[in-house]
Order: C-alpha cells, then sequence, then structure tokens
C-alpha cells in the first residue's frame, strides 16, 4: 500500500471527517465501503476498482464516496435522530497491489497514512482546515449518534447506490452538503440552494417512475399526486413543492416574476421542513420501485 497521485486500477480513497459533522457511534464496514468512528477520529475508506479520472476543482469528493456517505444519511428509521457525515477535502489515494476486501488490517494502516498526512504542515493552507482537525490532533470531539440496528438498511442502501444512476448520485450529494453548508450560519442561503438541487433531482426522479408505470408525459401535478401517494398526505400543491420552487426561484434569479429583491426573504424553516422532507423521500427513492411508504 502507497501513496499515489493519480488514478490507480487498484486502492483505496481515504477521507477525514469533520468534527463538524455527526456520526454513528460505531463504525460501518463492507467489502467495499467503510465509516471508521473513533473518538480519535473519523474517517471514510472506499475501494477503488478502476482508474478514474472525472476531476472537479470545486468538488473534492468522488462518485466512489457519494454512496457510503448516503447510505449513513438514509439509514435511519422514524424518530431516531438524523446522522449527517460531514466530509472534508483532506483526502489521500492509497495504490494497492490487489483488489483487497477494506478489513481490521486494512483500516488500521489507512489510519496511519492519514494521520501522518494531516499532521503535514502544507495541507493546513485552507482557512478551515483548523477547525477540520480530529481529536487526534487537538481538535473538537466528534458527535457520536447512538443507533440501533441500521447495519442491515445501511448496507441495503450502499448497494443500490453503488449501482444508481447520476441523478440519484447528484441528488444524494447535494442532500449532504446542503447540512454541510447549514453548520456555517453565514451559509445558510447555500444550504437551501444545496436542497433545491436535490429537490429538483427528487422531481425527474418521480417523473421517471411515472413513465415507468405507463404515464407517458408526466407533470409536475402528476408528481403530487404520486408524492401523496407514497406519502400518505393530502396536499393542495398545483404544482410539485410549489412554495419550495418559488423560493428558489427568488434566490437564483435576482430579477424574476415575483419581484426583484437585493436580499431575498427566506425563514429558516425553508431549510429545515426541507430538509426533513426530502430524507424520507429519498430514503424511498433510493430503495426499488416496491418500496414502502415515506413518512416526513
Amino acid at each position: 500500500m502507497k501513496l499515489s497521485y493519480k488514478p490507480v486500477e487498484r486502492g483505496l480513497w481515504v477521507r477525514l471527517m469533520s468534527p463538524l459533522g455527526s456520526y454513528p457511534a460505531n463504525t460501518f464496514v463492507t467489502r467495499s465501503a467503510a465509516m471508521v468512528v473513533t473518538p480519535e477520529i473519523c474517517f471514510s475508506v472506499v475501494r477503488v476498482e478502476k482508474e478514474d479520472w472525472s476531476f472537479s476543482e470545486a468538488d473534492s469528493l468522488t462518485l466512489l464516496e457519494i454512496p457510503l456517505l448516503g447510505s449513513i444519511l438514509l439509514s435511519v428509521r422514524s424518530g431516531e435522530s438524523y446522522i449527517y457525515p460531514y466530509p472534508t477535502h483532506q483526502a489521500l489515494l492509497l495504490e494497492t497491489a490487489s483488489k483487497e476486501d477494506i478489513n481490521d488490517k486494512c483500516i488500521s494502516e489507512c489510519k496511519d497514512f492519514l494521520l501522518d498526512i494531516l499532521k503535514k504542515p502544507e495541507l493546513g493552507t485552507w482557512p478551515a482546515d483548523q477547525i477540520h482537525r480530529p481529536p487526534a490532533l487537538g481538535g473538537n470531539p466528534y458527535e457520536l449518534v447512538s443507533d440501533r440496528h441500521s447495519d442491515r438498511d445501511r448496507r441495503a442502501n450502499l448497494r443500490q447506490l453503488e449501482s444508481a444512476g447520476p441523478v440519484v448520485i447528484r441528488g444524494v450529494s447535494s442532500l449532504i452538503k446542503a447540512h454541510m453548508a447549514w453548520k456555517h450560519a453565514e451559509m445558510g442561503e447555500a444550504a437551501c440552494i444545496f436542497l433545491w438541487i436535490c429537490l429538483d433531482a427528487a422531481h425527474s426522479l418521480i417523473l421517471q417512475r411515472l413513465r415507468e408505470t405507463g404515464v407517458a408525459n408526466p407533470t409536475s401535478k402528476d408528481a403530487v399526486r404520486y408524492f401523496e401517494k407514497i406519502s400518505g398526505y393530502s396536499i393542495e400543491w398545483e404544482k410539485f413543492f410549489e412554495e419550495d420552487y418559488e423560493n428558489r426561484i427568488r434566490a437564483i434569479h435576482p430579477d424574476n416574476r415575483f419581484g426583484a429583491e437585493a436580499r431575498p426573504q427566506f425563514l429558516a424553516d425553508d431549510f429545515y421542513e426541507l430538509n426533513d422532507m426530502l430524507i424520507p423521500l429519498f430514503q424511498f427513492l433510493v430503495s426499488p420501485p416496491a418500496g414502502g411508504p415515506v413518512n416526513p
């Protein structure tokens, strides 16, 4: 196992999780991915099975990592506290000689590599790096959330997400980033924008499901009726999540049909209410089409 600074055919992506997030109280491990949780440091590990030359200077998360993070976020039973992973940009790629399963030995080696890299001063160049420091290096404690019987749900969601299409992955990624931005009070509007991207993904996924059931040209009103059916709620919307879409228009388009606003007025509930509806909706959409009801 060795560090690599270019794509590899076989390897492991290892990423530091920030104390700004929240995590399950126990480590979650599968053959292809792991969320490693200890009081000293939390980090993710995902297996690389082919070279990936995709690149973004604005988004450090790889497509391989989003299914793991999404499986943590979406695997919450009714009445439990949500768990919000906060992946940092501090990550490393390890090349391995073979396609090895993620196990205790592998995790221990990944931890050593990560701690060694985090101690190097050149990785402290971003202003936010200090607040992401793990307790092992003098940072704030992690918030660990006790949850029961979630590993089976996580494994099921991970399997679905690992084979999911780009719209699902983009929606789940935006849902993760929304709460990351919400951790910073000055970035509240950006958090809402991430949720609206997630909402647009949900709209597209529902229209696709309607097409698969034989609806030739489904509309936003059809999507409303579908949401009513799966959630059990009676909703007086003419269009899918119409108030949230109006808020998105007001935020993204400075001059719009609702009037030009230098500072659009949004409420905290514009984030909380939509977030609390989108998580169970994506729990449903990530599951196979015969999934159970949504309970926001």
